[in-house]
């Protein structure tokens, strides 16, 4: 799954709240009462369990593969649950999917949730506090910023698992042939600087860039805000037409049209994967395919600083319906501490390019062998340290994603001013954000 896959959600998003307030609270949970369950076939060497477990995911191809390979490992390793996950389309499929799951009262035991849509489902009150079923132990295994994402109010309702940041992606062969150290860019002024040795090199007979932009994603765009000092929001305050993040804005505005340095790109990474601009940020969990895609030795940096550094996290991760049984959520519960051993972390993340959300993963022999082999892939790792959760309105507002991206569509593409642009997407966030204050401030307020 792509990140601009991932932020799709948002359009559901727009369905999700009016279709969930019918069913706000689940219907219960006891034994007897609550959800149903979703159909699931049963292979013959398990029909004879008493639990079975169904985990909606998005997750195909290579990673949907890696789940399987691990959900089958949970299934050989005890005698009492069947666990299946079953692959629901990309992240706004699915969420429109449970959306409808929902109203009909039939779920997944285990939902997996992108970063900006298991908010809405929170906000609906259908997830499951999950506190009861962690110990201090399980809690202390994880990268504590990766663990507190699905923490709202001292109470957890999401397990990190598909978890990323944004990193560095840069063209090694491209920076030797410019005379360029070996290395991302320390700031943002440092890659404006490299821009003419770059823009000298050329790649099918056509000058070379120095990066591309996206226009189909805020995350990156909220990264850099981040480094140039910005919010988008603070709390529910609307902050994306203020200070840092309007000079990120008109920074980037202006390496494309008065620099003739950048692009915006129609299809993010393509013009990397080609060889057509130097450098690029994407999520931690492009890495494997950015091998397998292009043509030249790919470089990975830590995200530039400019006034100060910037990393928020994004991917996905694991919710319980509170409307379910008993006993469904105890199975469920089941194959989430599975998922979240060490050796499990170790094996997704190896398989698929996404964090370790474990920090005992890391330690592993295997992962330290692929450490040494590919130092790249301890970048994003290293990056932790920095990283922070989305921005709040980014996080809880529908459609914040594509009311963001089509500004810098403005911005980027049409060289609008960004003052002018930004106050105006600023207006449109501040309408979604009054409209779930209630609800927010009930439920999540003061987090920010």
């Amino acid at each position: 799954m792509s990140r601009r896959s991932l932020l799709q959600l948002a359009g559901a998003g727009a369905l999700a709240a009016p279709a969930l307030a019918a069913c706000s609270g689940g219907g219960g949970g006891g034994a007897g009462g609550g959800f149903a369950a979703v159909d699931v076939k049963v292979p013959e060497k398990y029909r004879k369990r008493g639990q079975k477990v169904v985990l909606w995911s998005s997750w195909n191809g290579k990673p949907g593969n890696v789940l399987n390979e691990l959900i089958n490992k949970f299934n050989d390793s005890q005698n009492d649950i069947y666990a299946q996950a079953q692959f629901q389309g990309n992240y706004f499929d699915a969420t429109s999917k449970v959306t409808a799951a929902l109203r009909a009262k039939a779920v997944p035991d285990i939902m997996a949730f992108g970063q900006t849509a298991w908010q809405v489902f929170f906000l609906n009150e259908t997830l499951e506090e999950l506190d009861s079923y962690v110990d201090d132990a399980f809690t202390a295994s994880f990268y504590p910023n990766l663990f507190d994402a699905g923490v709202i109010k001292n109470k957890l309702y999401w397990i990190s698992f598909a978890r990323s940041t944004p990193i560095i992606y840069y063209n090694k062969d491209l920076f030797a042939k410019a005379g360029l150290p070996d290395r991302g860019p320390e700031t943002w002024t440092e890659l404006r600087e490299w821009g003419p040795a770059l823009i000298q090199q050329k790649a099918a007979g056509k000058p070379v860039k120095v990066t591309e932009l996206s226009g189909g994603d805020s995350w990156e765009f909220e990264a850099s805000v981040w480094q140039f000092g910005g919010r988008i929001s603070k709390g529910l305050d609307v902050t994306i037409n203020k200070d840092g993040a309007v000079e990120c804005a008109d920074w980037m505005r202006k390496l494309i049209f008065d620099d003739k340095m950048a692009v915006l790109s129609r299809d993010y990474g393509t013009n990397f994967n080609n060889g057509l601009v130097g450098t690029y940020m994407n999520s931690t969990g492009a890495l494997a395919g950015t091998y397998e895609a292009a043509k030249f030795e790919v470089g990975v940096s830590p995200l530039p600083e400019q006034v100060t550094h910037g990393v928020p996290t994004g991917g996905g991760g694991l919710s319980i319906f509170k409307g379910i049984p008993k006993e469904r959520k105890e199975a469920a519960w089941e194959v989430i501490k599975f998922l979240s051993s060490p050796e499990s972390a170790a094996t997704w993340s190896l398989g698929t390019g996404y964090l370790p959300v474990v920090k005992e993963a890391v330690s592993r022999s295997e992962y330290q062998t692929a450490l040494k082999k590919d130092p790249n892939r301890g970048v994003a790792i290293a990056q932790l340290a920095q990283a922070g959760q989305l921005d709040e309105v980014d996080a809880y507002v529908q459609n914040a994603s594509p009311i963001i991206y089509g500004g810098l569509q403005k911005i980027y593409g049409d060289n609008q001013p960004a003052q002018q642009v930004l106050d105006g997407v600023a207006e449109q966030l501040k309408a979604g954000a009054e409209k779930i204050k209630p609800k927010y401030d009930k439920l999540a307020g003061d987090e920010g």
